[in-house]
């Protein structure tokens, strides 16, 4: 199962998030350990190193994304994916939630998960919160 996963549950893991960080954990063990595919946006680690930048200094913030990327594939947010997200009739009304979603469609993926669902309300994929996965799904 090939799972895209949101910036909100890939900052979760890496900033330690109270309340939310043990089921990034879960979420990213199980790609780590080769049950699940797990996909993040090239967008989720510029925005995720925004995030961790104002807590870590930079080398840790590398680190930590370079440690981060040995458990995700990460999928290009290309020019198709843009202007499908910017475009009259796109049906999302937040520009960076349509670029993830359109880029999880264009690498196939099964599921999205992600701590908003309501941002992904127009998606013609399953969307499922990290709790909701993991209750769901078993491995």
């Amino acid at each position: 199962m090939k799972l895209f996963v949101d910036t909100n549950v890939m900052i979760d893991l890496l900033a330690h998030r109270e309340s939310f960080y043990e089921n990034a954990v879960a979420i990213f063990s199980l790609a780590d350990n080769g049950y699940v595919e797990a996909v993040v946006a090239s967008l989720s680690y510029a925005t995720t190193a925004y995030i961790l930048g104002k807590v870590m200094p930079y080398k840790s913030v590398a680190e930590t994304l370079r440690l981060f990327s040995s458990m995700v594939e990460v999928a290009a947010v290309d020019e198709k994916a843009v202007q499908k997200a910017i475009a009259e009739d796109c049906r999302f009304t937040d520009i960076e939630d349509a670029m993830q979603y359109y880029t999880a469609t264009q690498v196939s993926c099964d599921c999205i998960i992600t701590r908003n669902k309501k941002d992904f309300v127009h998606s013609d994929i399953p969307v499922f919160t990290p709790t909701e996965f993991l209750t769901h799904h078993q491995f």
